[in-house]
């Protein structure tokens, strides 16, 4: 559904409650909850931007119909996904007219998740990095075009292809369940302190990433949090005395062209985002397996966690190949 102000906020907020319809999300950190099934478009000045990872933010004053002036507050994606998408920090300058969409907050608040701007100079740009079509150009998203010349092999970088989503809901056990109903976004959720998350949510958000083969161990980086996982290639069993960390422990073997990945021992209070908490007995499986023309690098992860799951759940997302991507320095600034 697709809401303009000037549509005053109380109708953007009733549509909204009368289309809410459930969407499985990736991992990335919001801090707002969006409804999602819901497009708002709205123009007006921009009085503050905080350009910063891991969310831009802007504020920016619109006109209802009855010519009241309404200040909303917008957050984007982190730096580096933005400036993917051709944004930088002087494209943004308080004062600008501009056209933002996204998805409006499902509480009682002025407050949306942007996907679009269109700036004064009529650029368009999206603001997450996620592939959509623009919404008031014809520019065309060549970005996201891949190459296959590299074949099937692995070792190279990976940009975003898709949101990771899990196959079936997640179902969580009564403690678990208790816990995401008492966790508060605004002052629990550690990555607006810049604190990195543990696996599995270091693999799940929308990120490059990329394999170097060491041998005996392969090297994963991964952009958001600069984070590095380290995959052993020669032990069948974690070694005695291994202690718990951040990523955990990995075990690495080829399954024909598929990299077969298990790792336990993570030491991290959360499963996600959303205040699911992650027991020191979960363990992770996860496939990666470029496809066959190697434009995709295919990622299934299956999470075990008995004491805060019901049963595993197995979570589906891809990146993609596209020439000359790099991993870039996340930097992070406390929100």
């Amino acid at each position: 559904m697709l809401i303009r102000l000037k549509d005053s906020f109380s109708a953007c907020l009733v549509l909204g409650l009368i289309v809410f319809v459930p969407v499985l999300s990736s991992a990335h950190h919001l801090v707002f909850p969006y409804d999602m099934s819901t497009f708002l478009e709205l123009e007006g000045l921009i009085t503050e931007v905080r350009w910063r990872s891991p969310h831009i933010r802007l504020k920016i004053a619109a006109e209802n119909d009855s010519g009241e002036t309404i200040e909303w507050e917008l957050e984007g994606d982190s730096i580096n996904a933005a400036m993917r998408r051709g944004l930088t920090r002087e494209s943004i300058r308080v004062g600008d007219r501009v056209r933002i969409a996204g998805n409006p907050s499902n509480r009682d608040r002025r407050e949306m998740l942007v996907t679009h701007i269109l700036l004064p100079s009529g650029e368009e740009h999206l603001v997450h990095d996620r592939p959509r079509p623009f919404r008031w150009t014809n520019e065309s998203t060549d970005a996201l075009s891949v190459d296959t010349s590299l074949g099937r092999s692995i070792f190279r970088v990976w940009s975003f292809g898709s949101s990771h989503r899990p196959r079936e809901p997640y179902v969580y056990t009564a403690s678990a369940q208790a816990a995401r109903t008492a966790f508060e976004p605004e002052t629990d959720m550690l990555a607006l302190r810049c604190i990195a998350p543990g696996m599995p949510n270091a693999i799940l958000n929308p990120y490059p990433i990329e394999f170097i083969d060491e041998v005996e161990q392969i090297r994963l980086r991964v952009e958001q949090w600069d984070a590095t996982r380290f995959i052993d290639m020669v032990s069948d069993q974690v070694p005695n005395g291994t202690v718990s960390s951040l990523l955990g422990y990995s075990l690495g073997n080829w399954e024909g062209d598929t990299l077969v990945v298990q790792t336990s021992r993570v030491d991290f209070p959360y499963l996600d985002d959303e205040g699911t908490p992650l027991g020191e007995e979960a363990e992770m499986v996860e496939r990666f397996t470029v496809s066959e023309d190697g434009s995709r690098l295919h990622h299934e992860i299956v999470i075990s966690d008995p004491r805060n799951l019901v049963e595993p759940v197995i979570v589906d997302g891809f990146w993609s190949w596209i020439p000359g991507a790099e991993i870039r320095p996340y930097g992070c600034e406390p929100e």
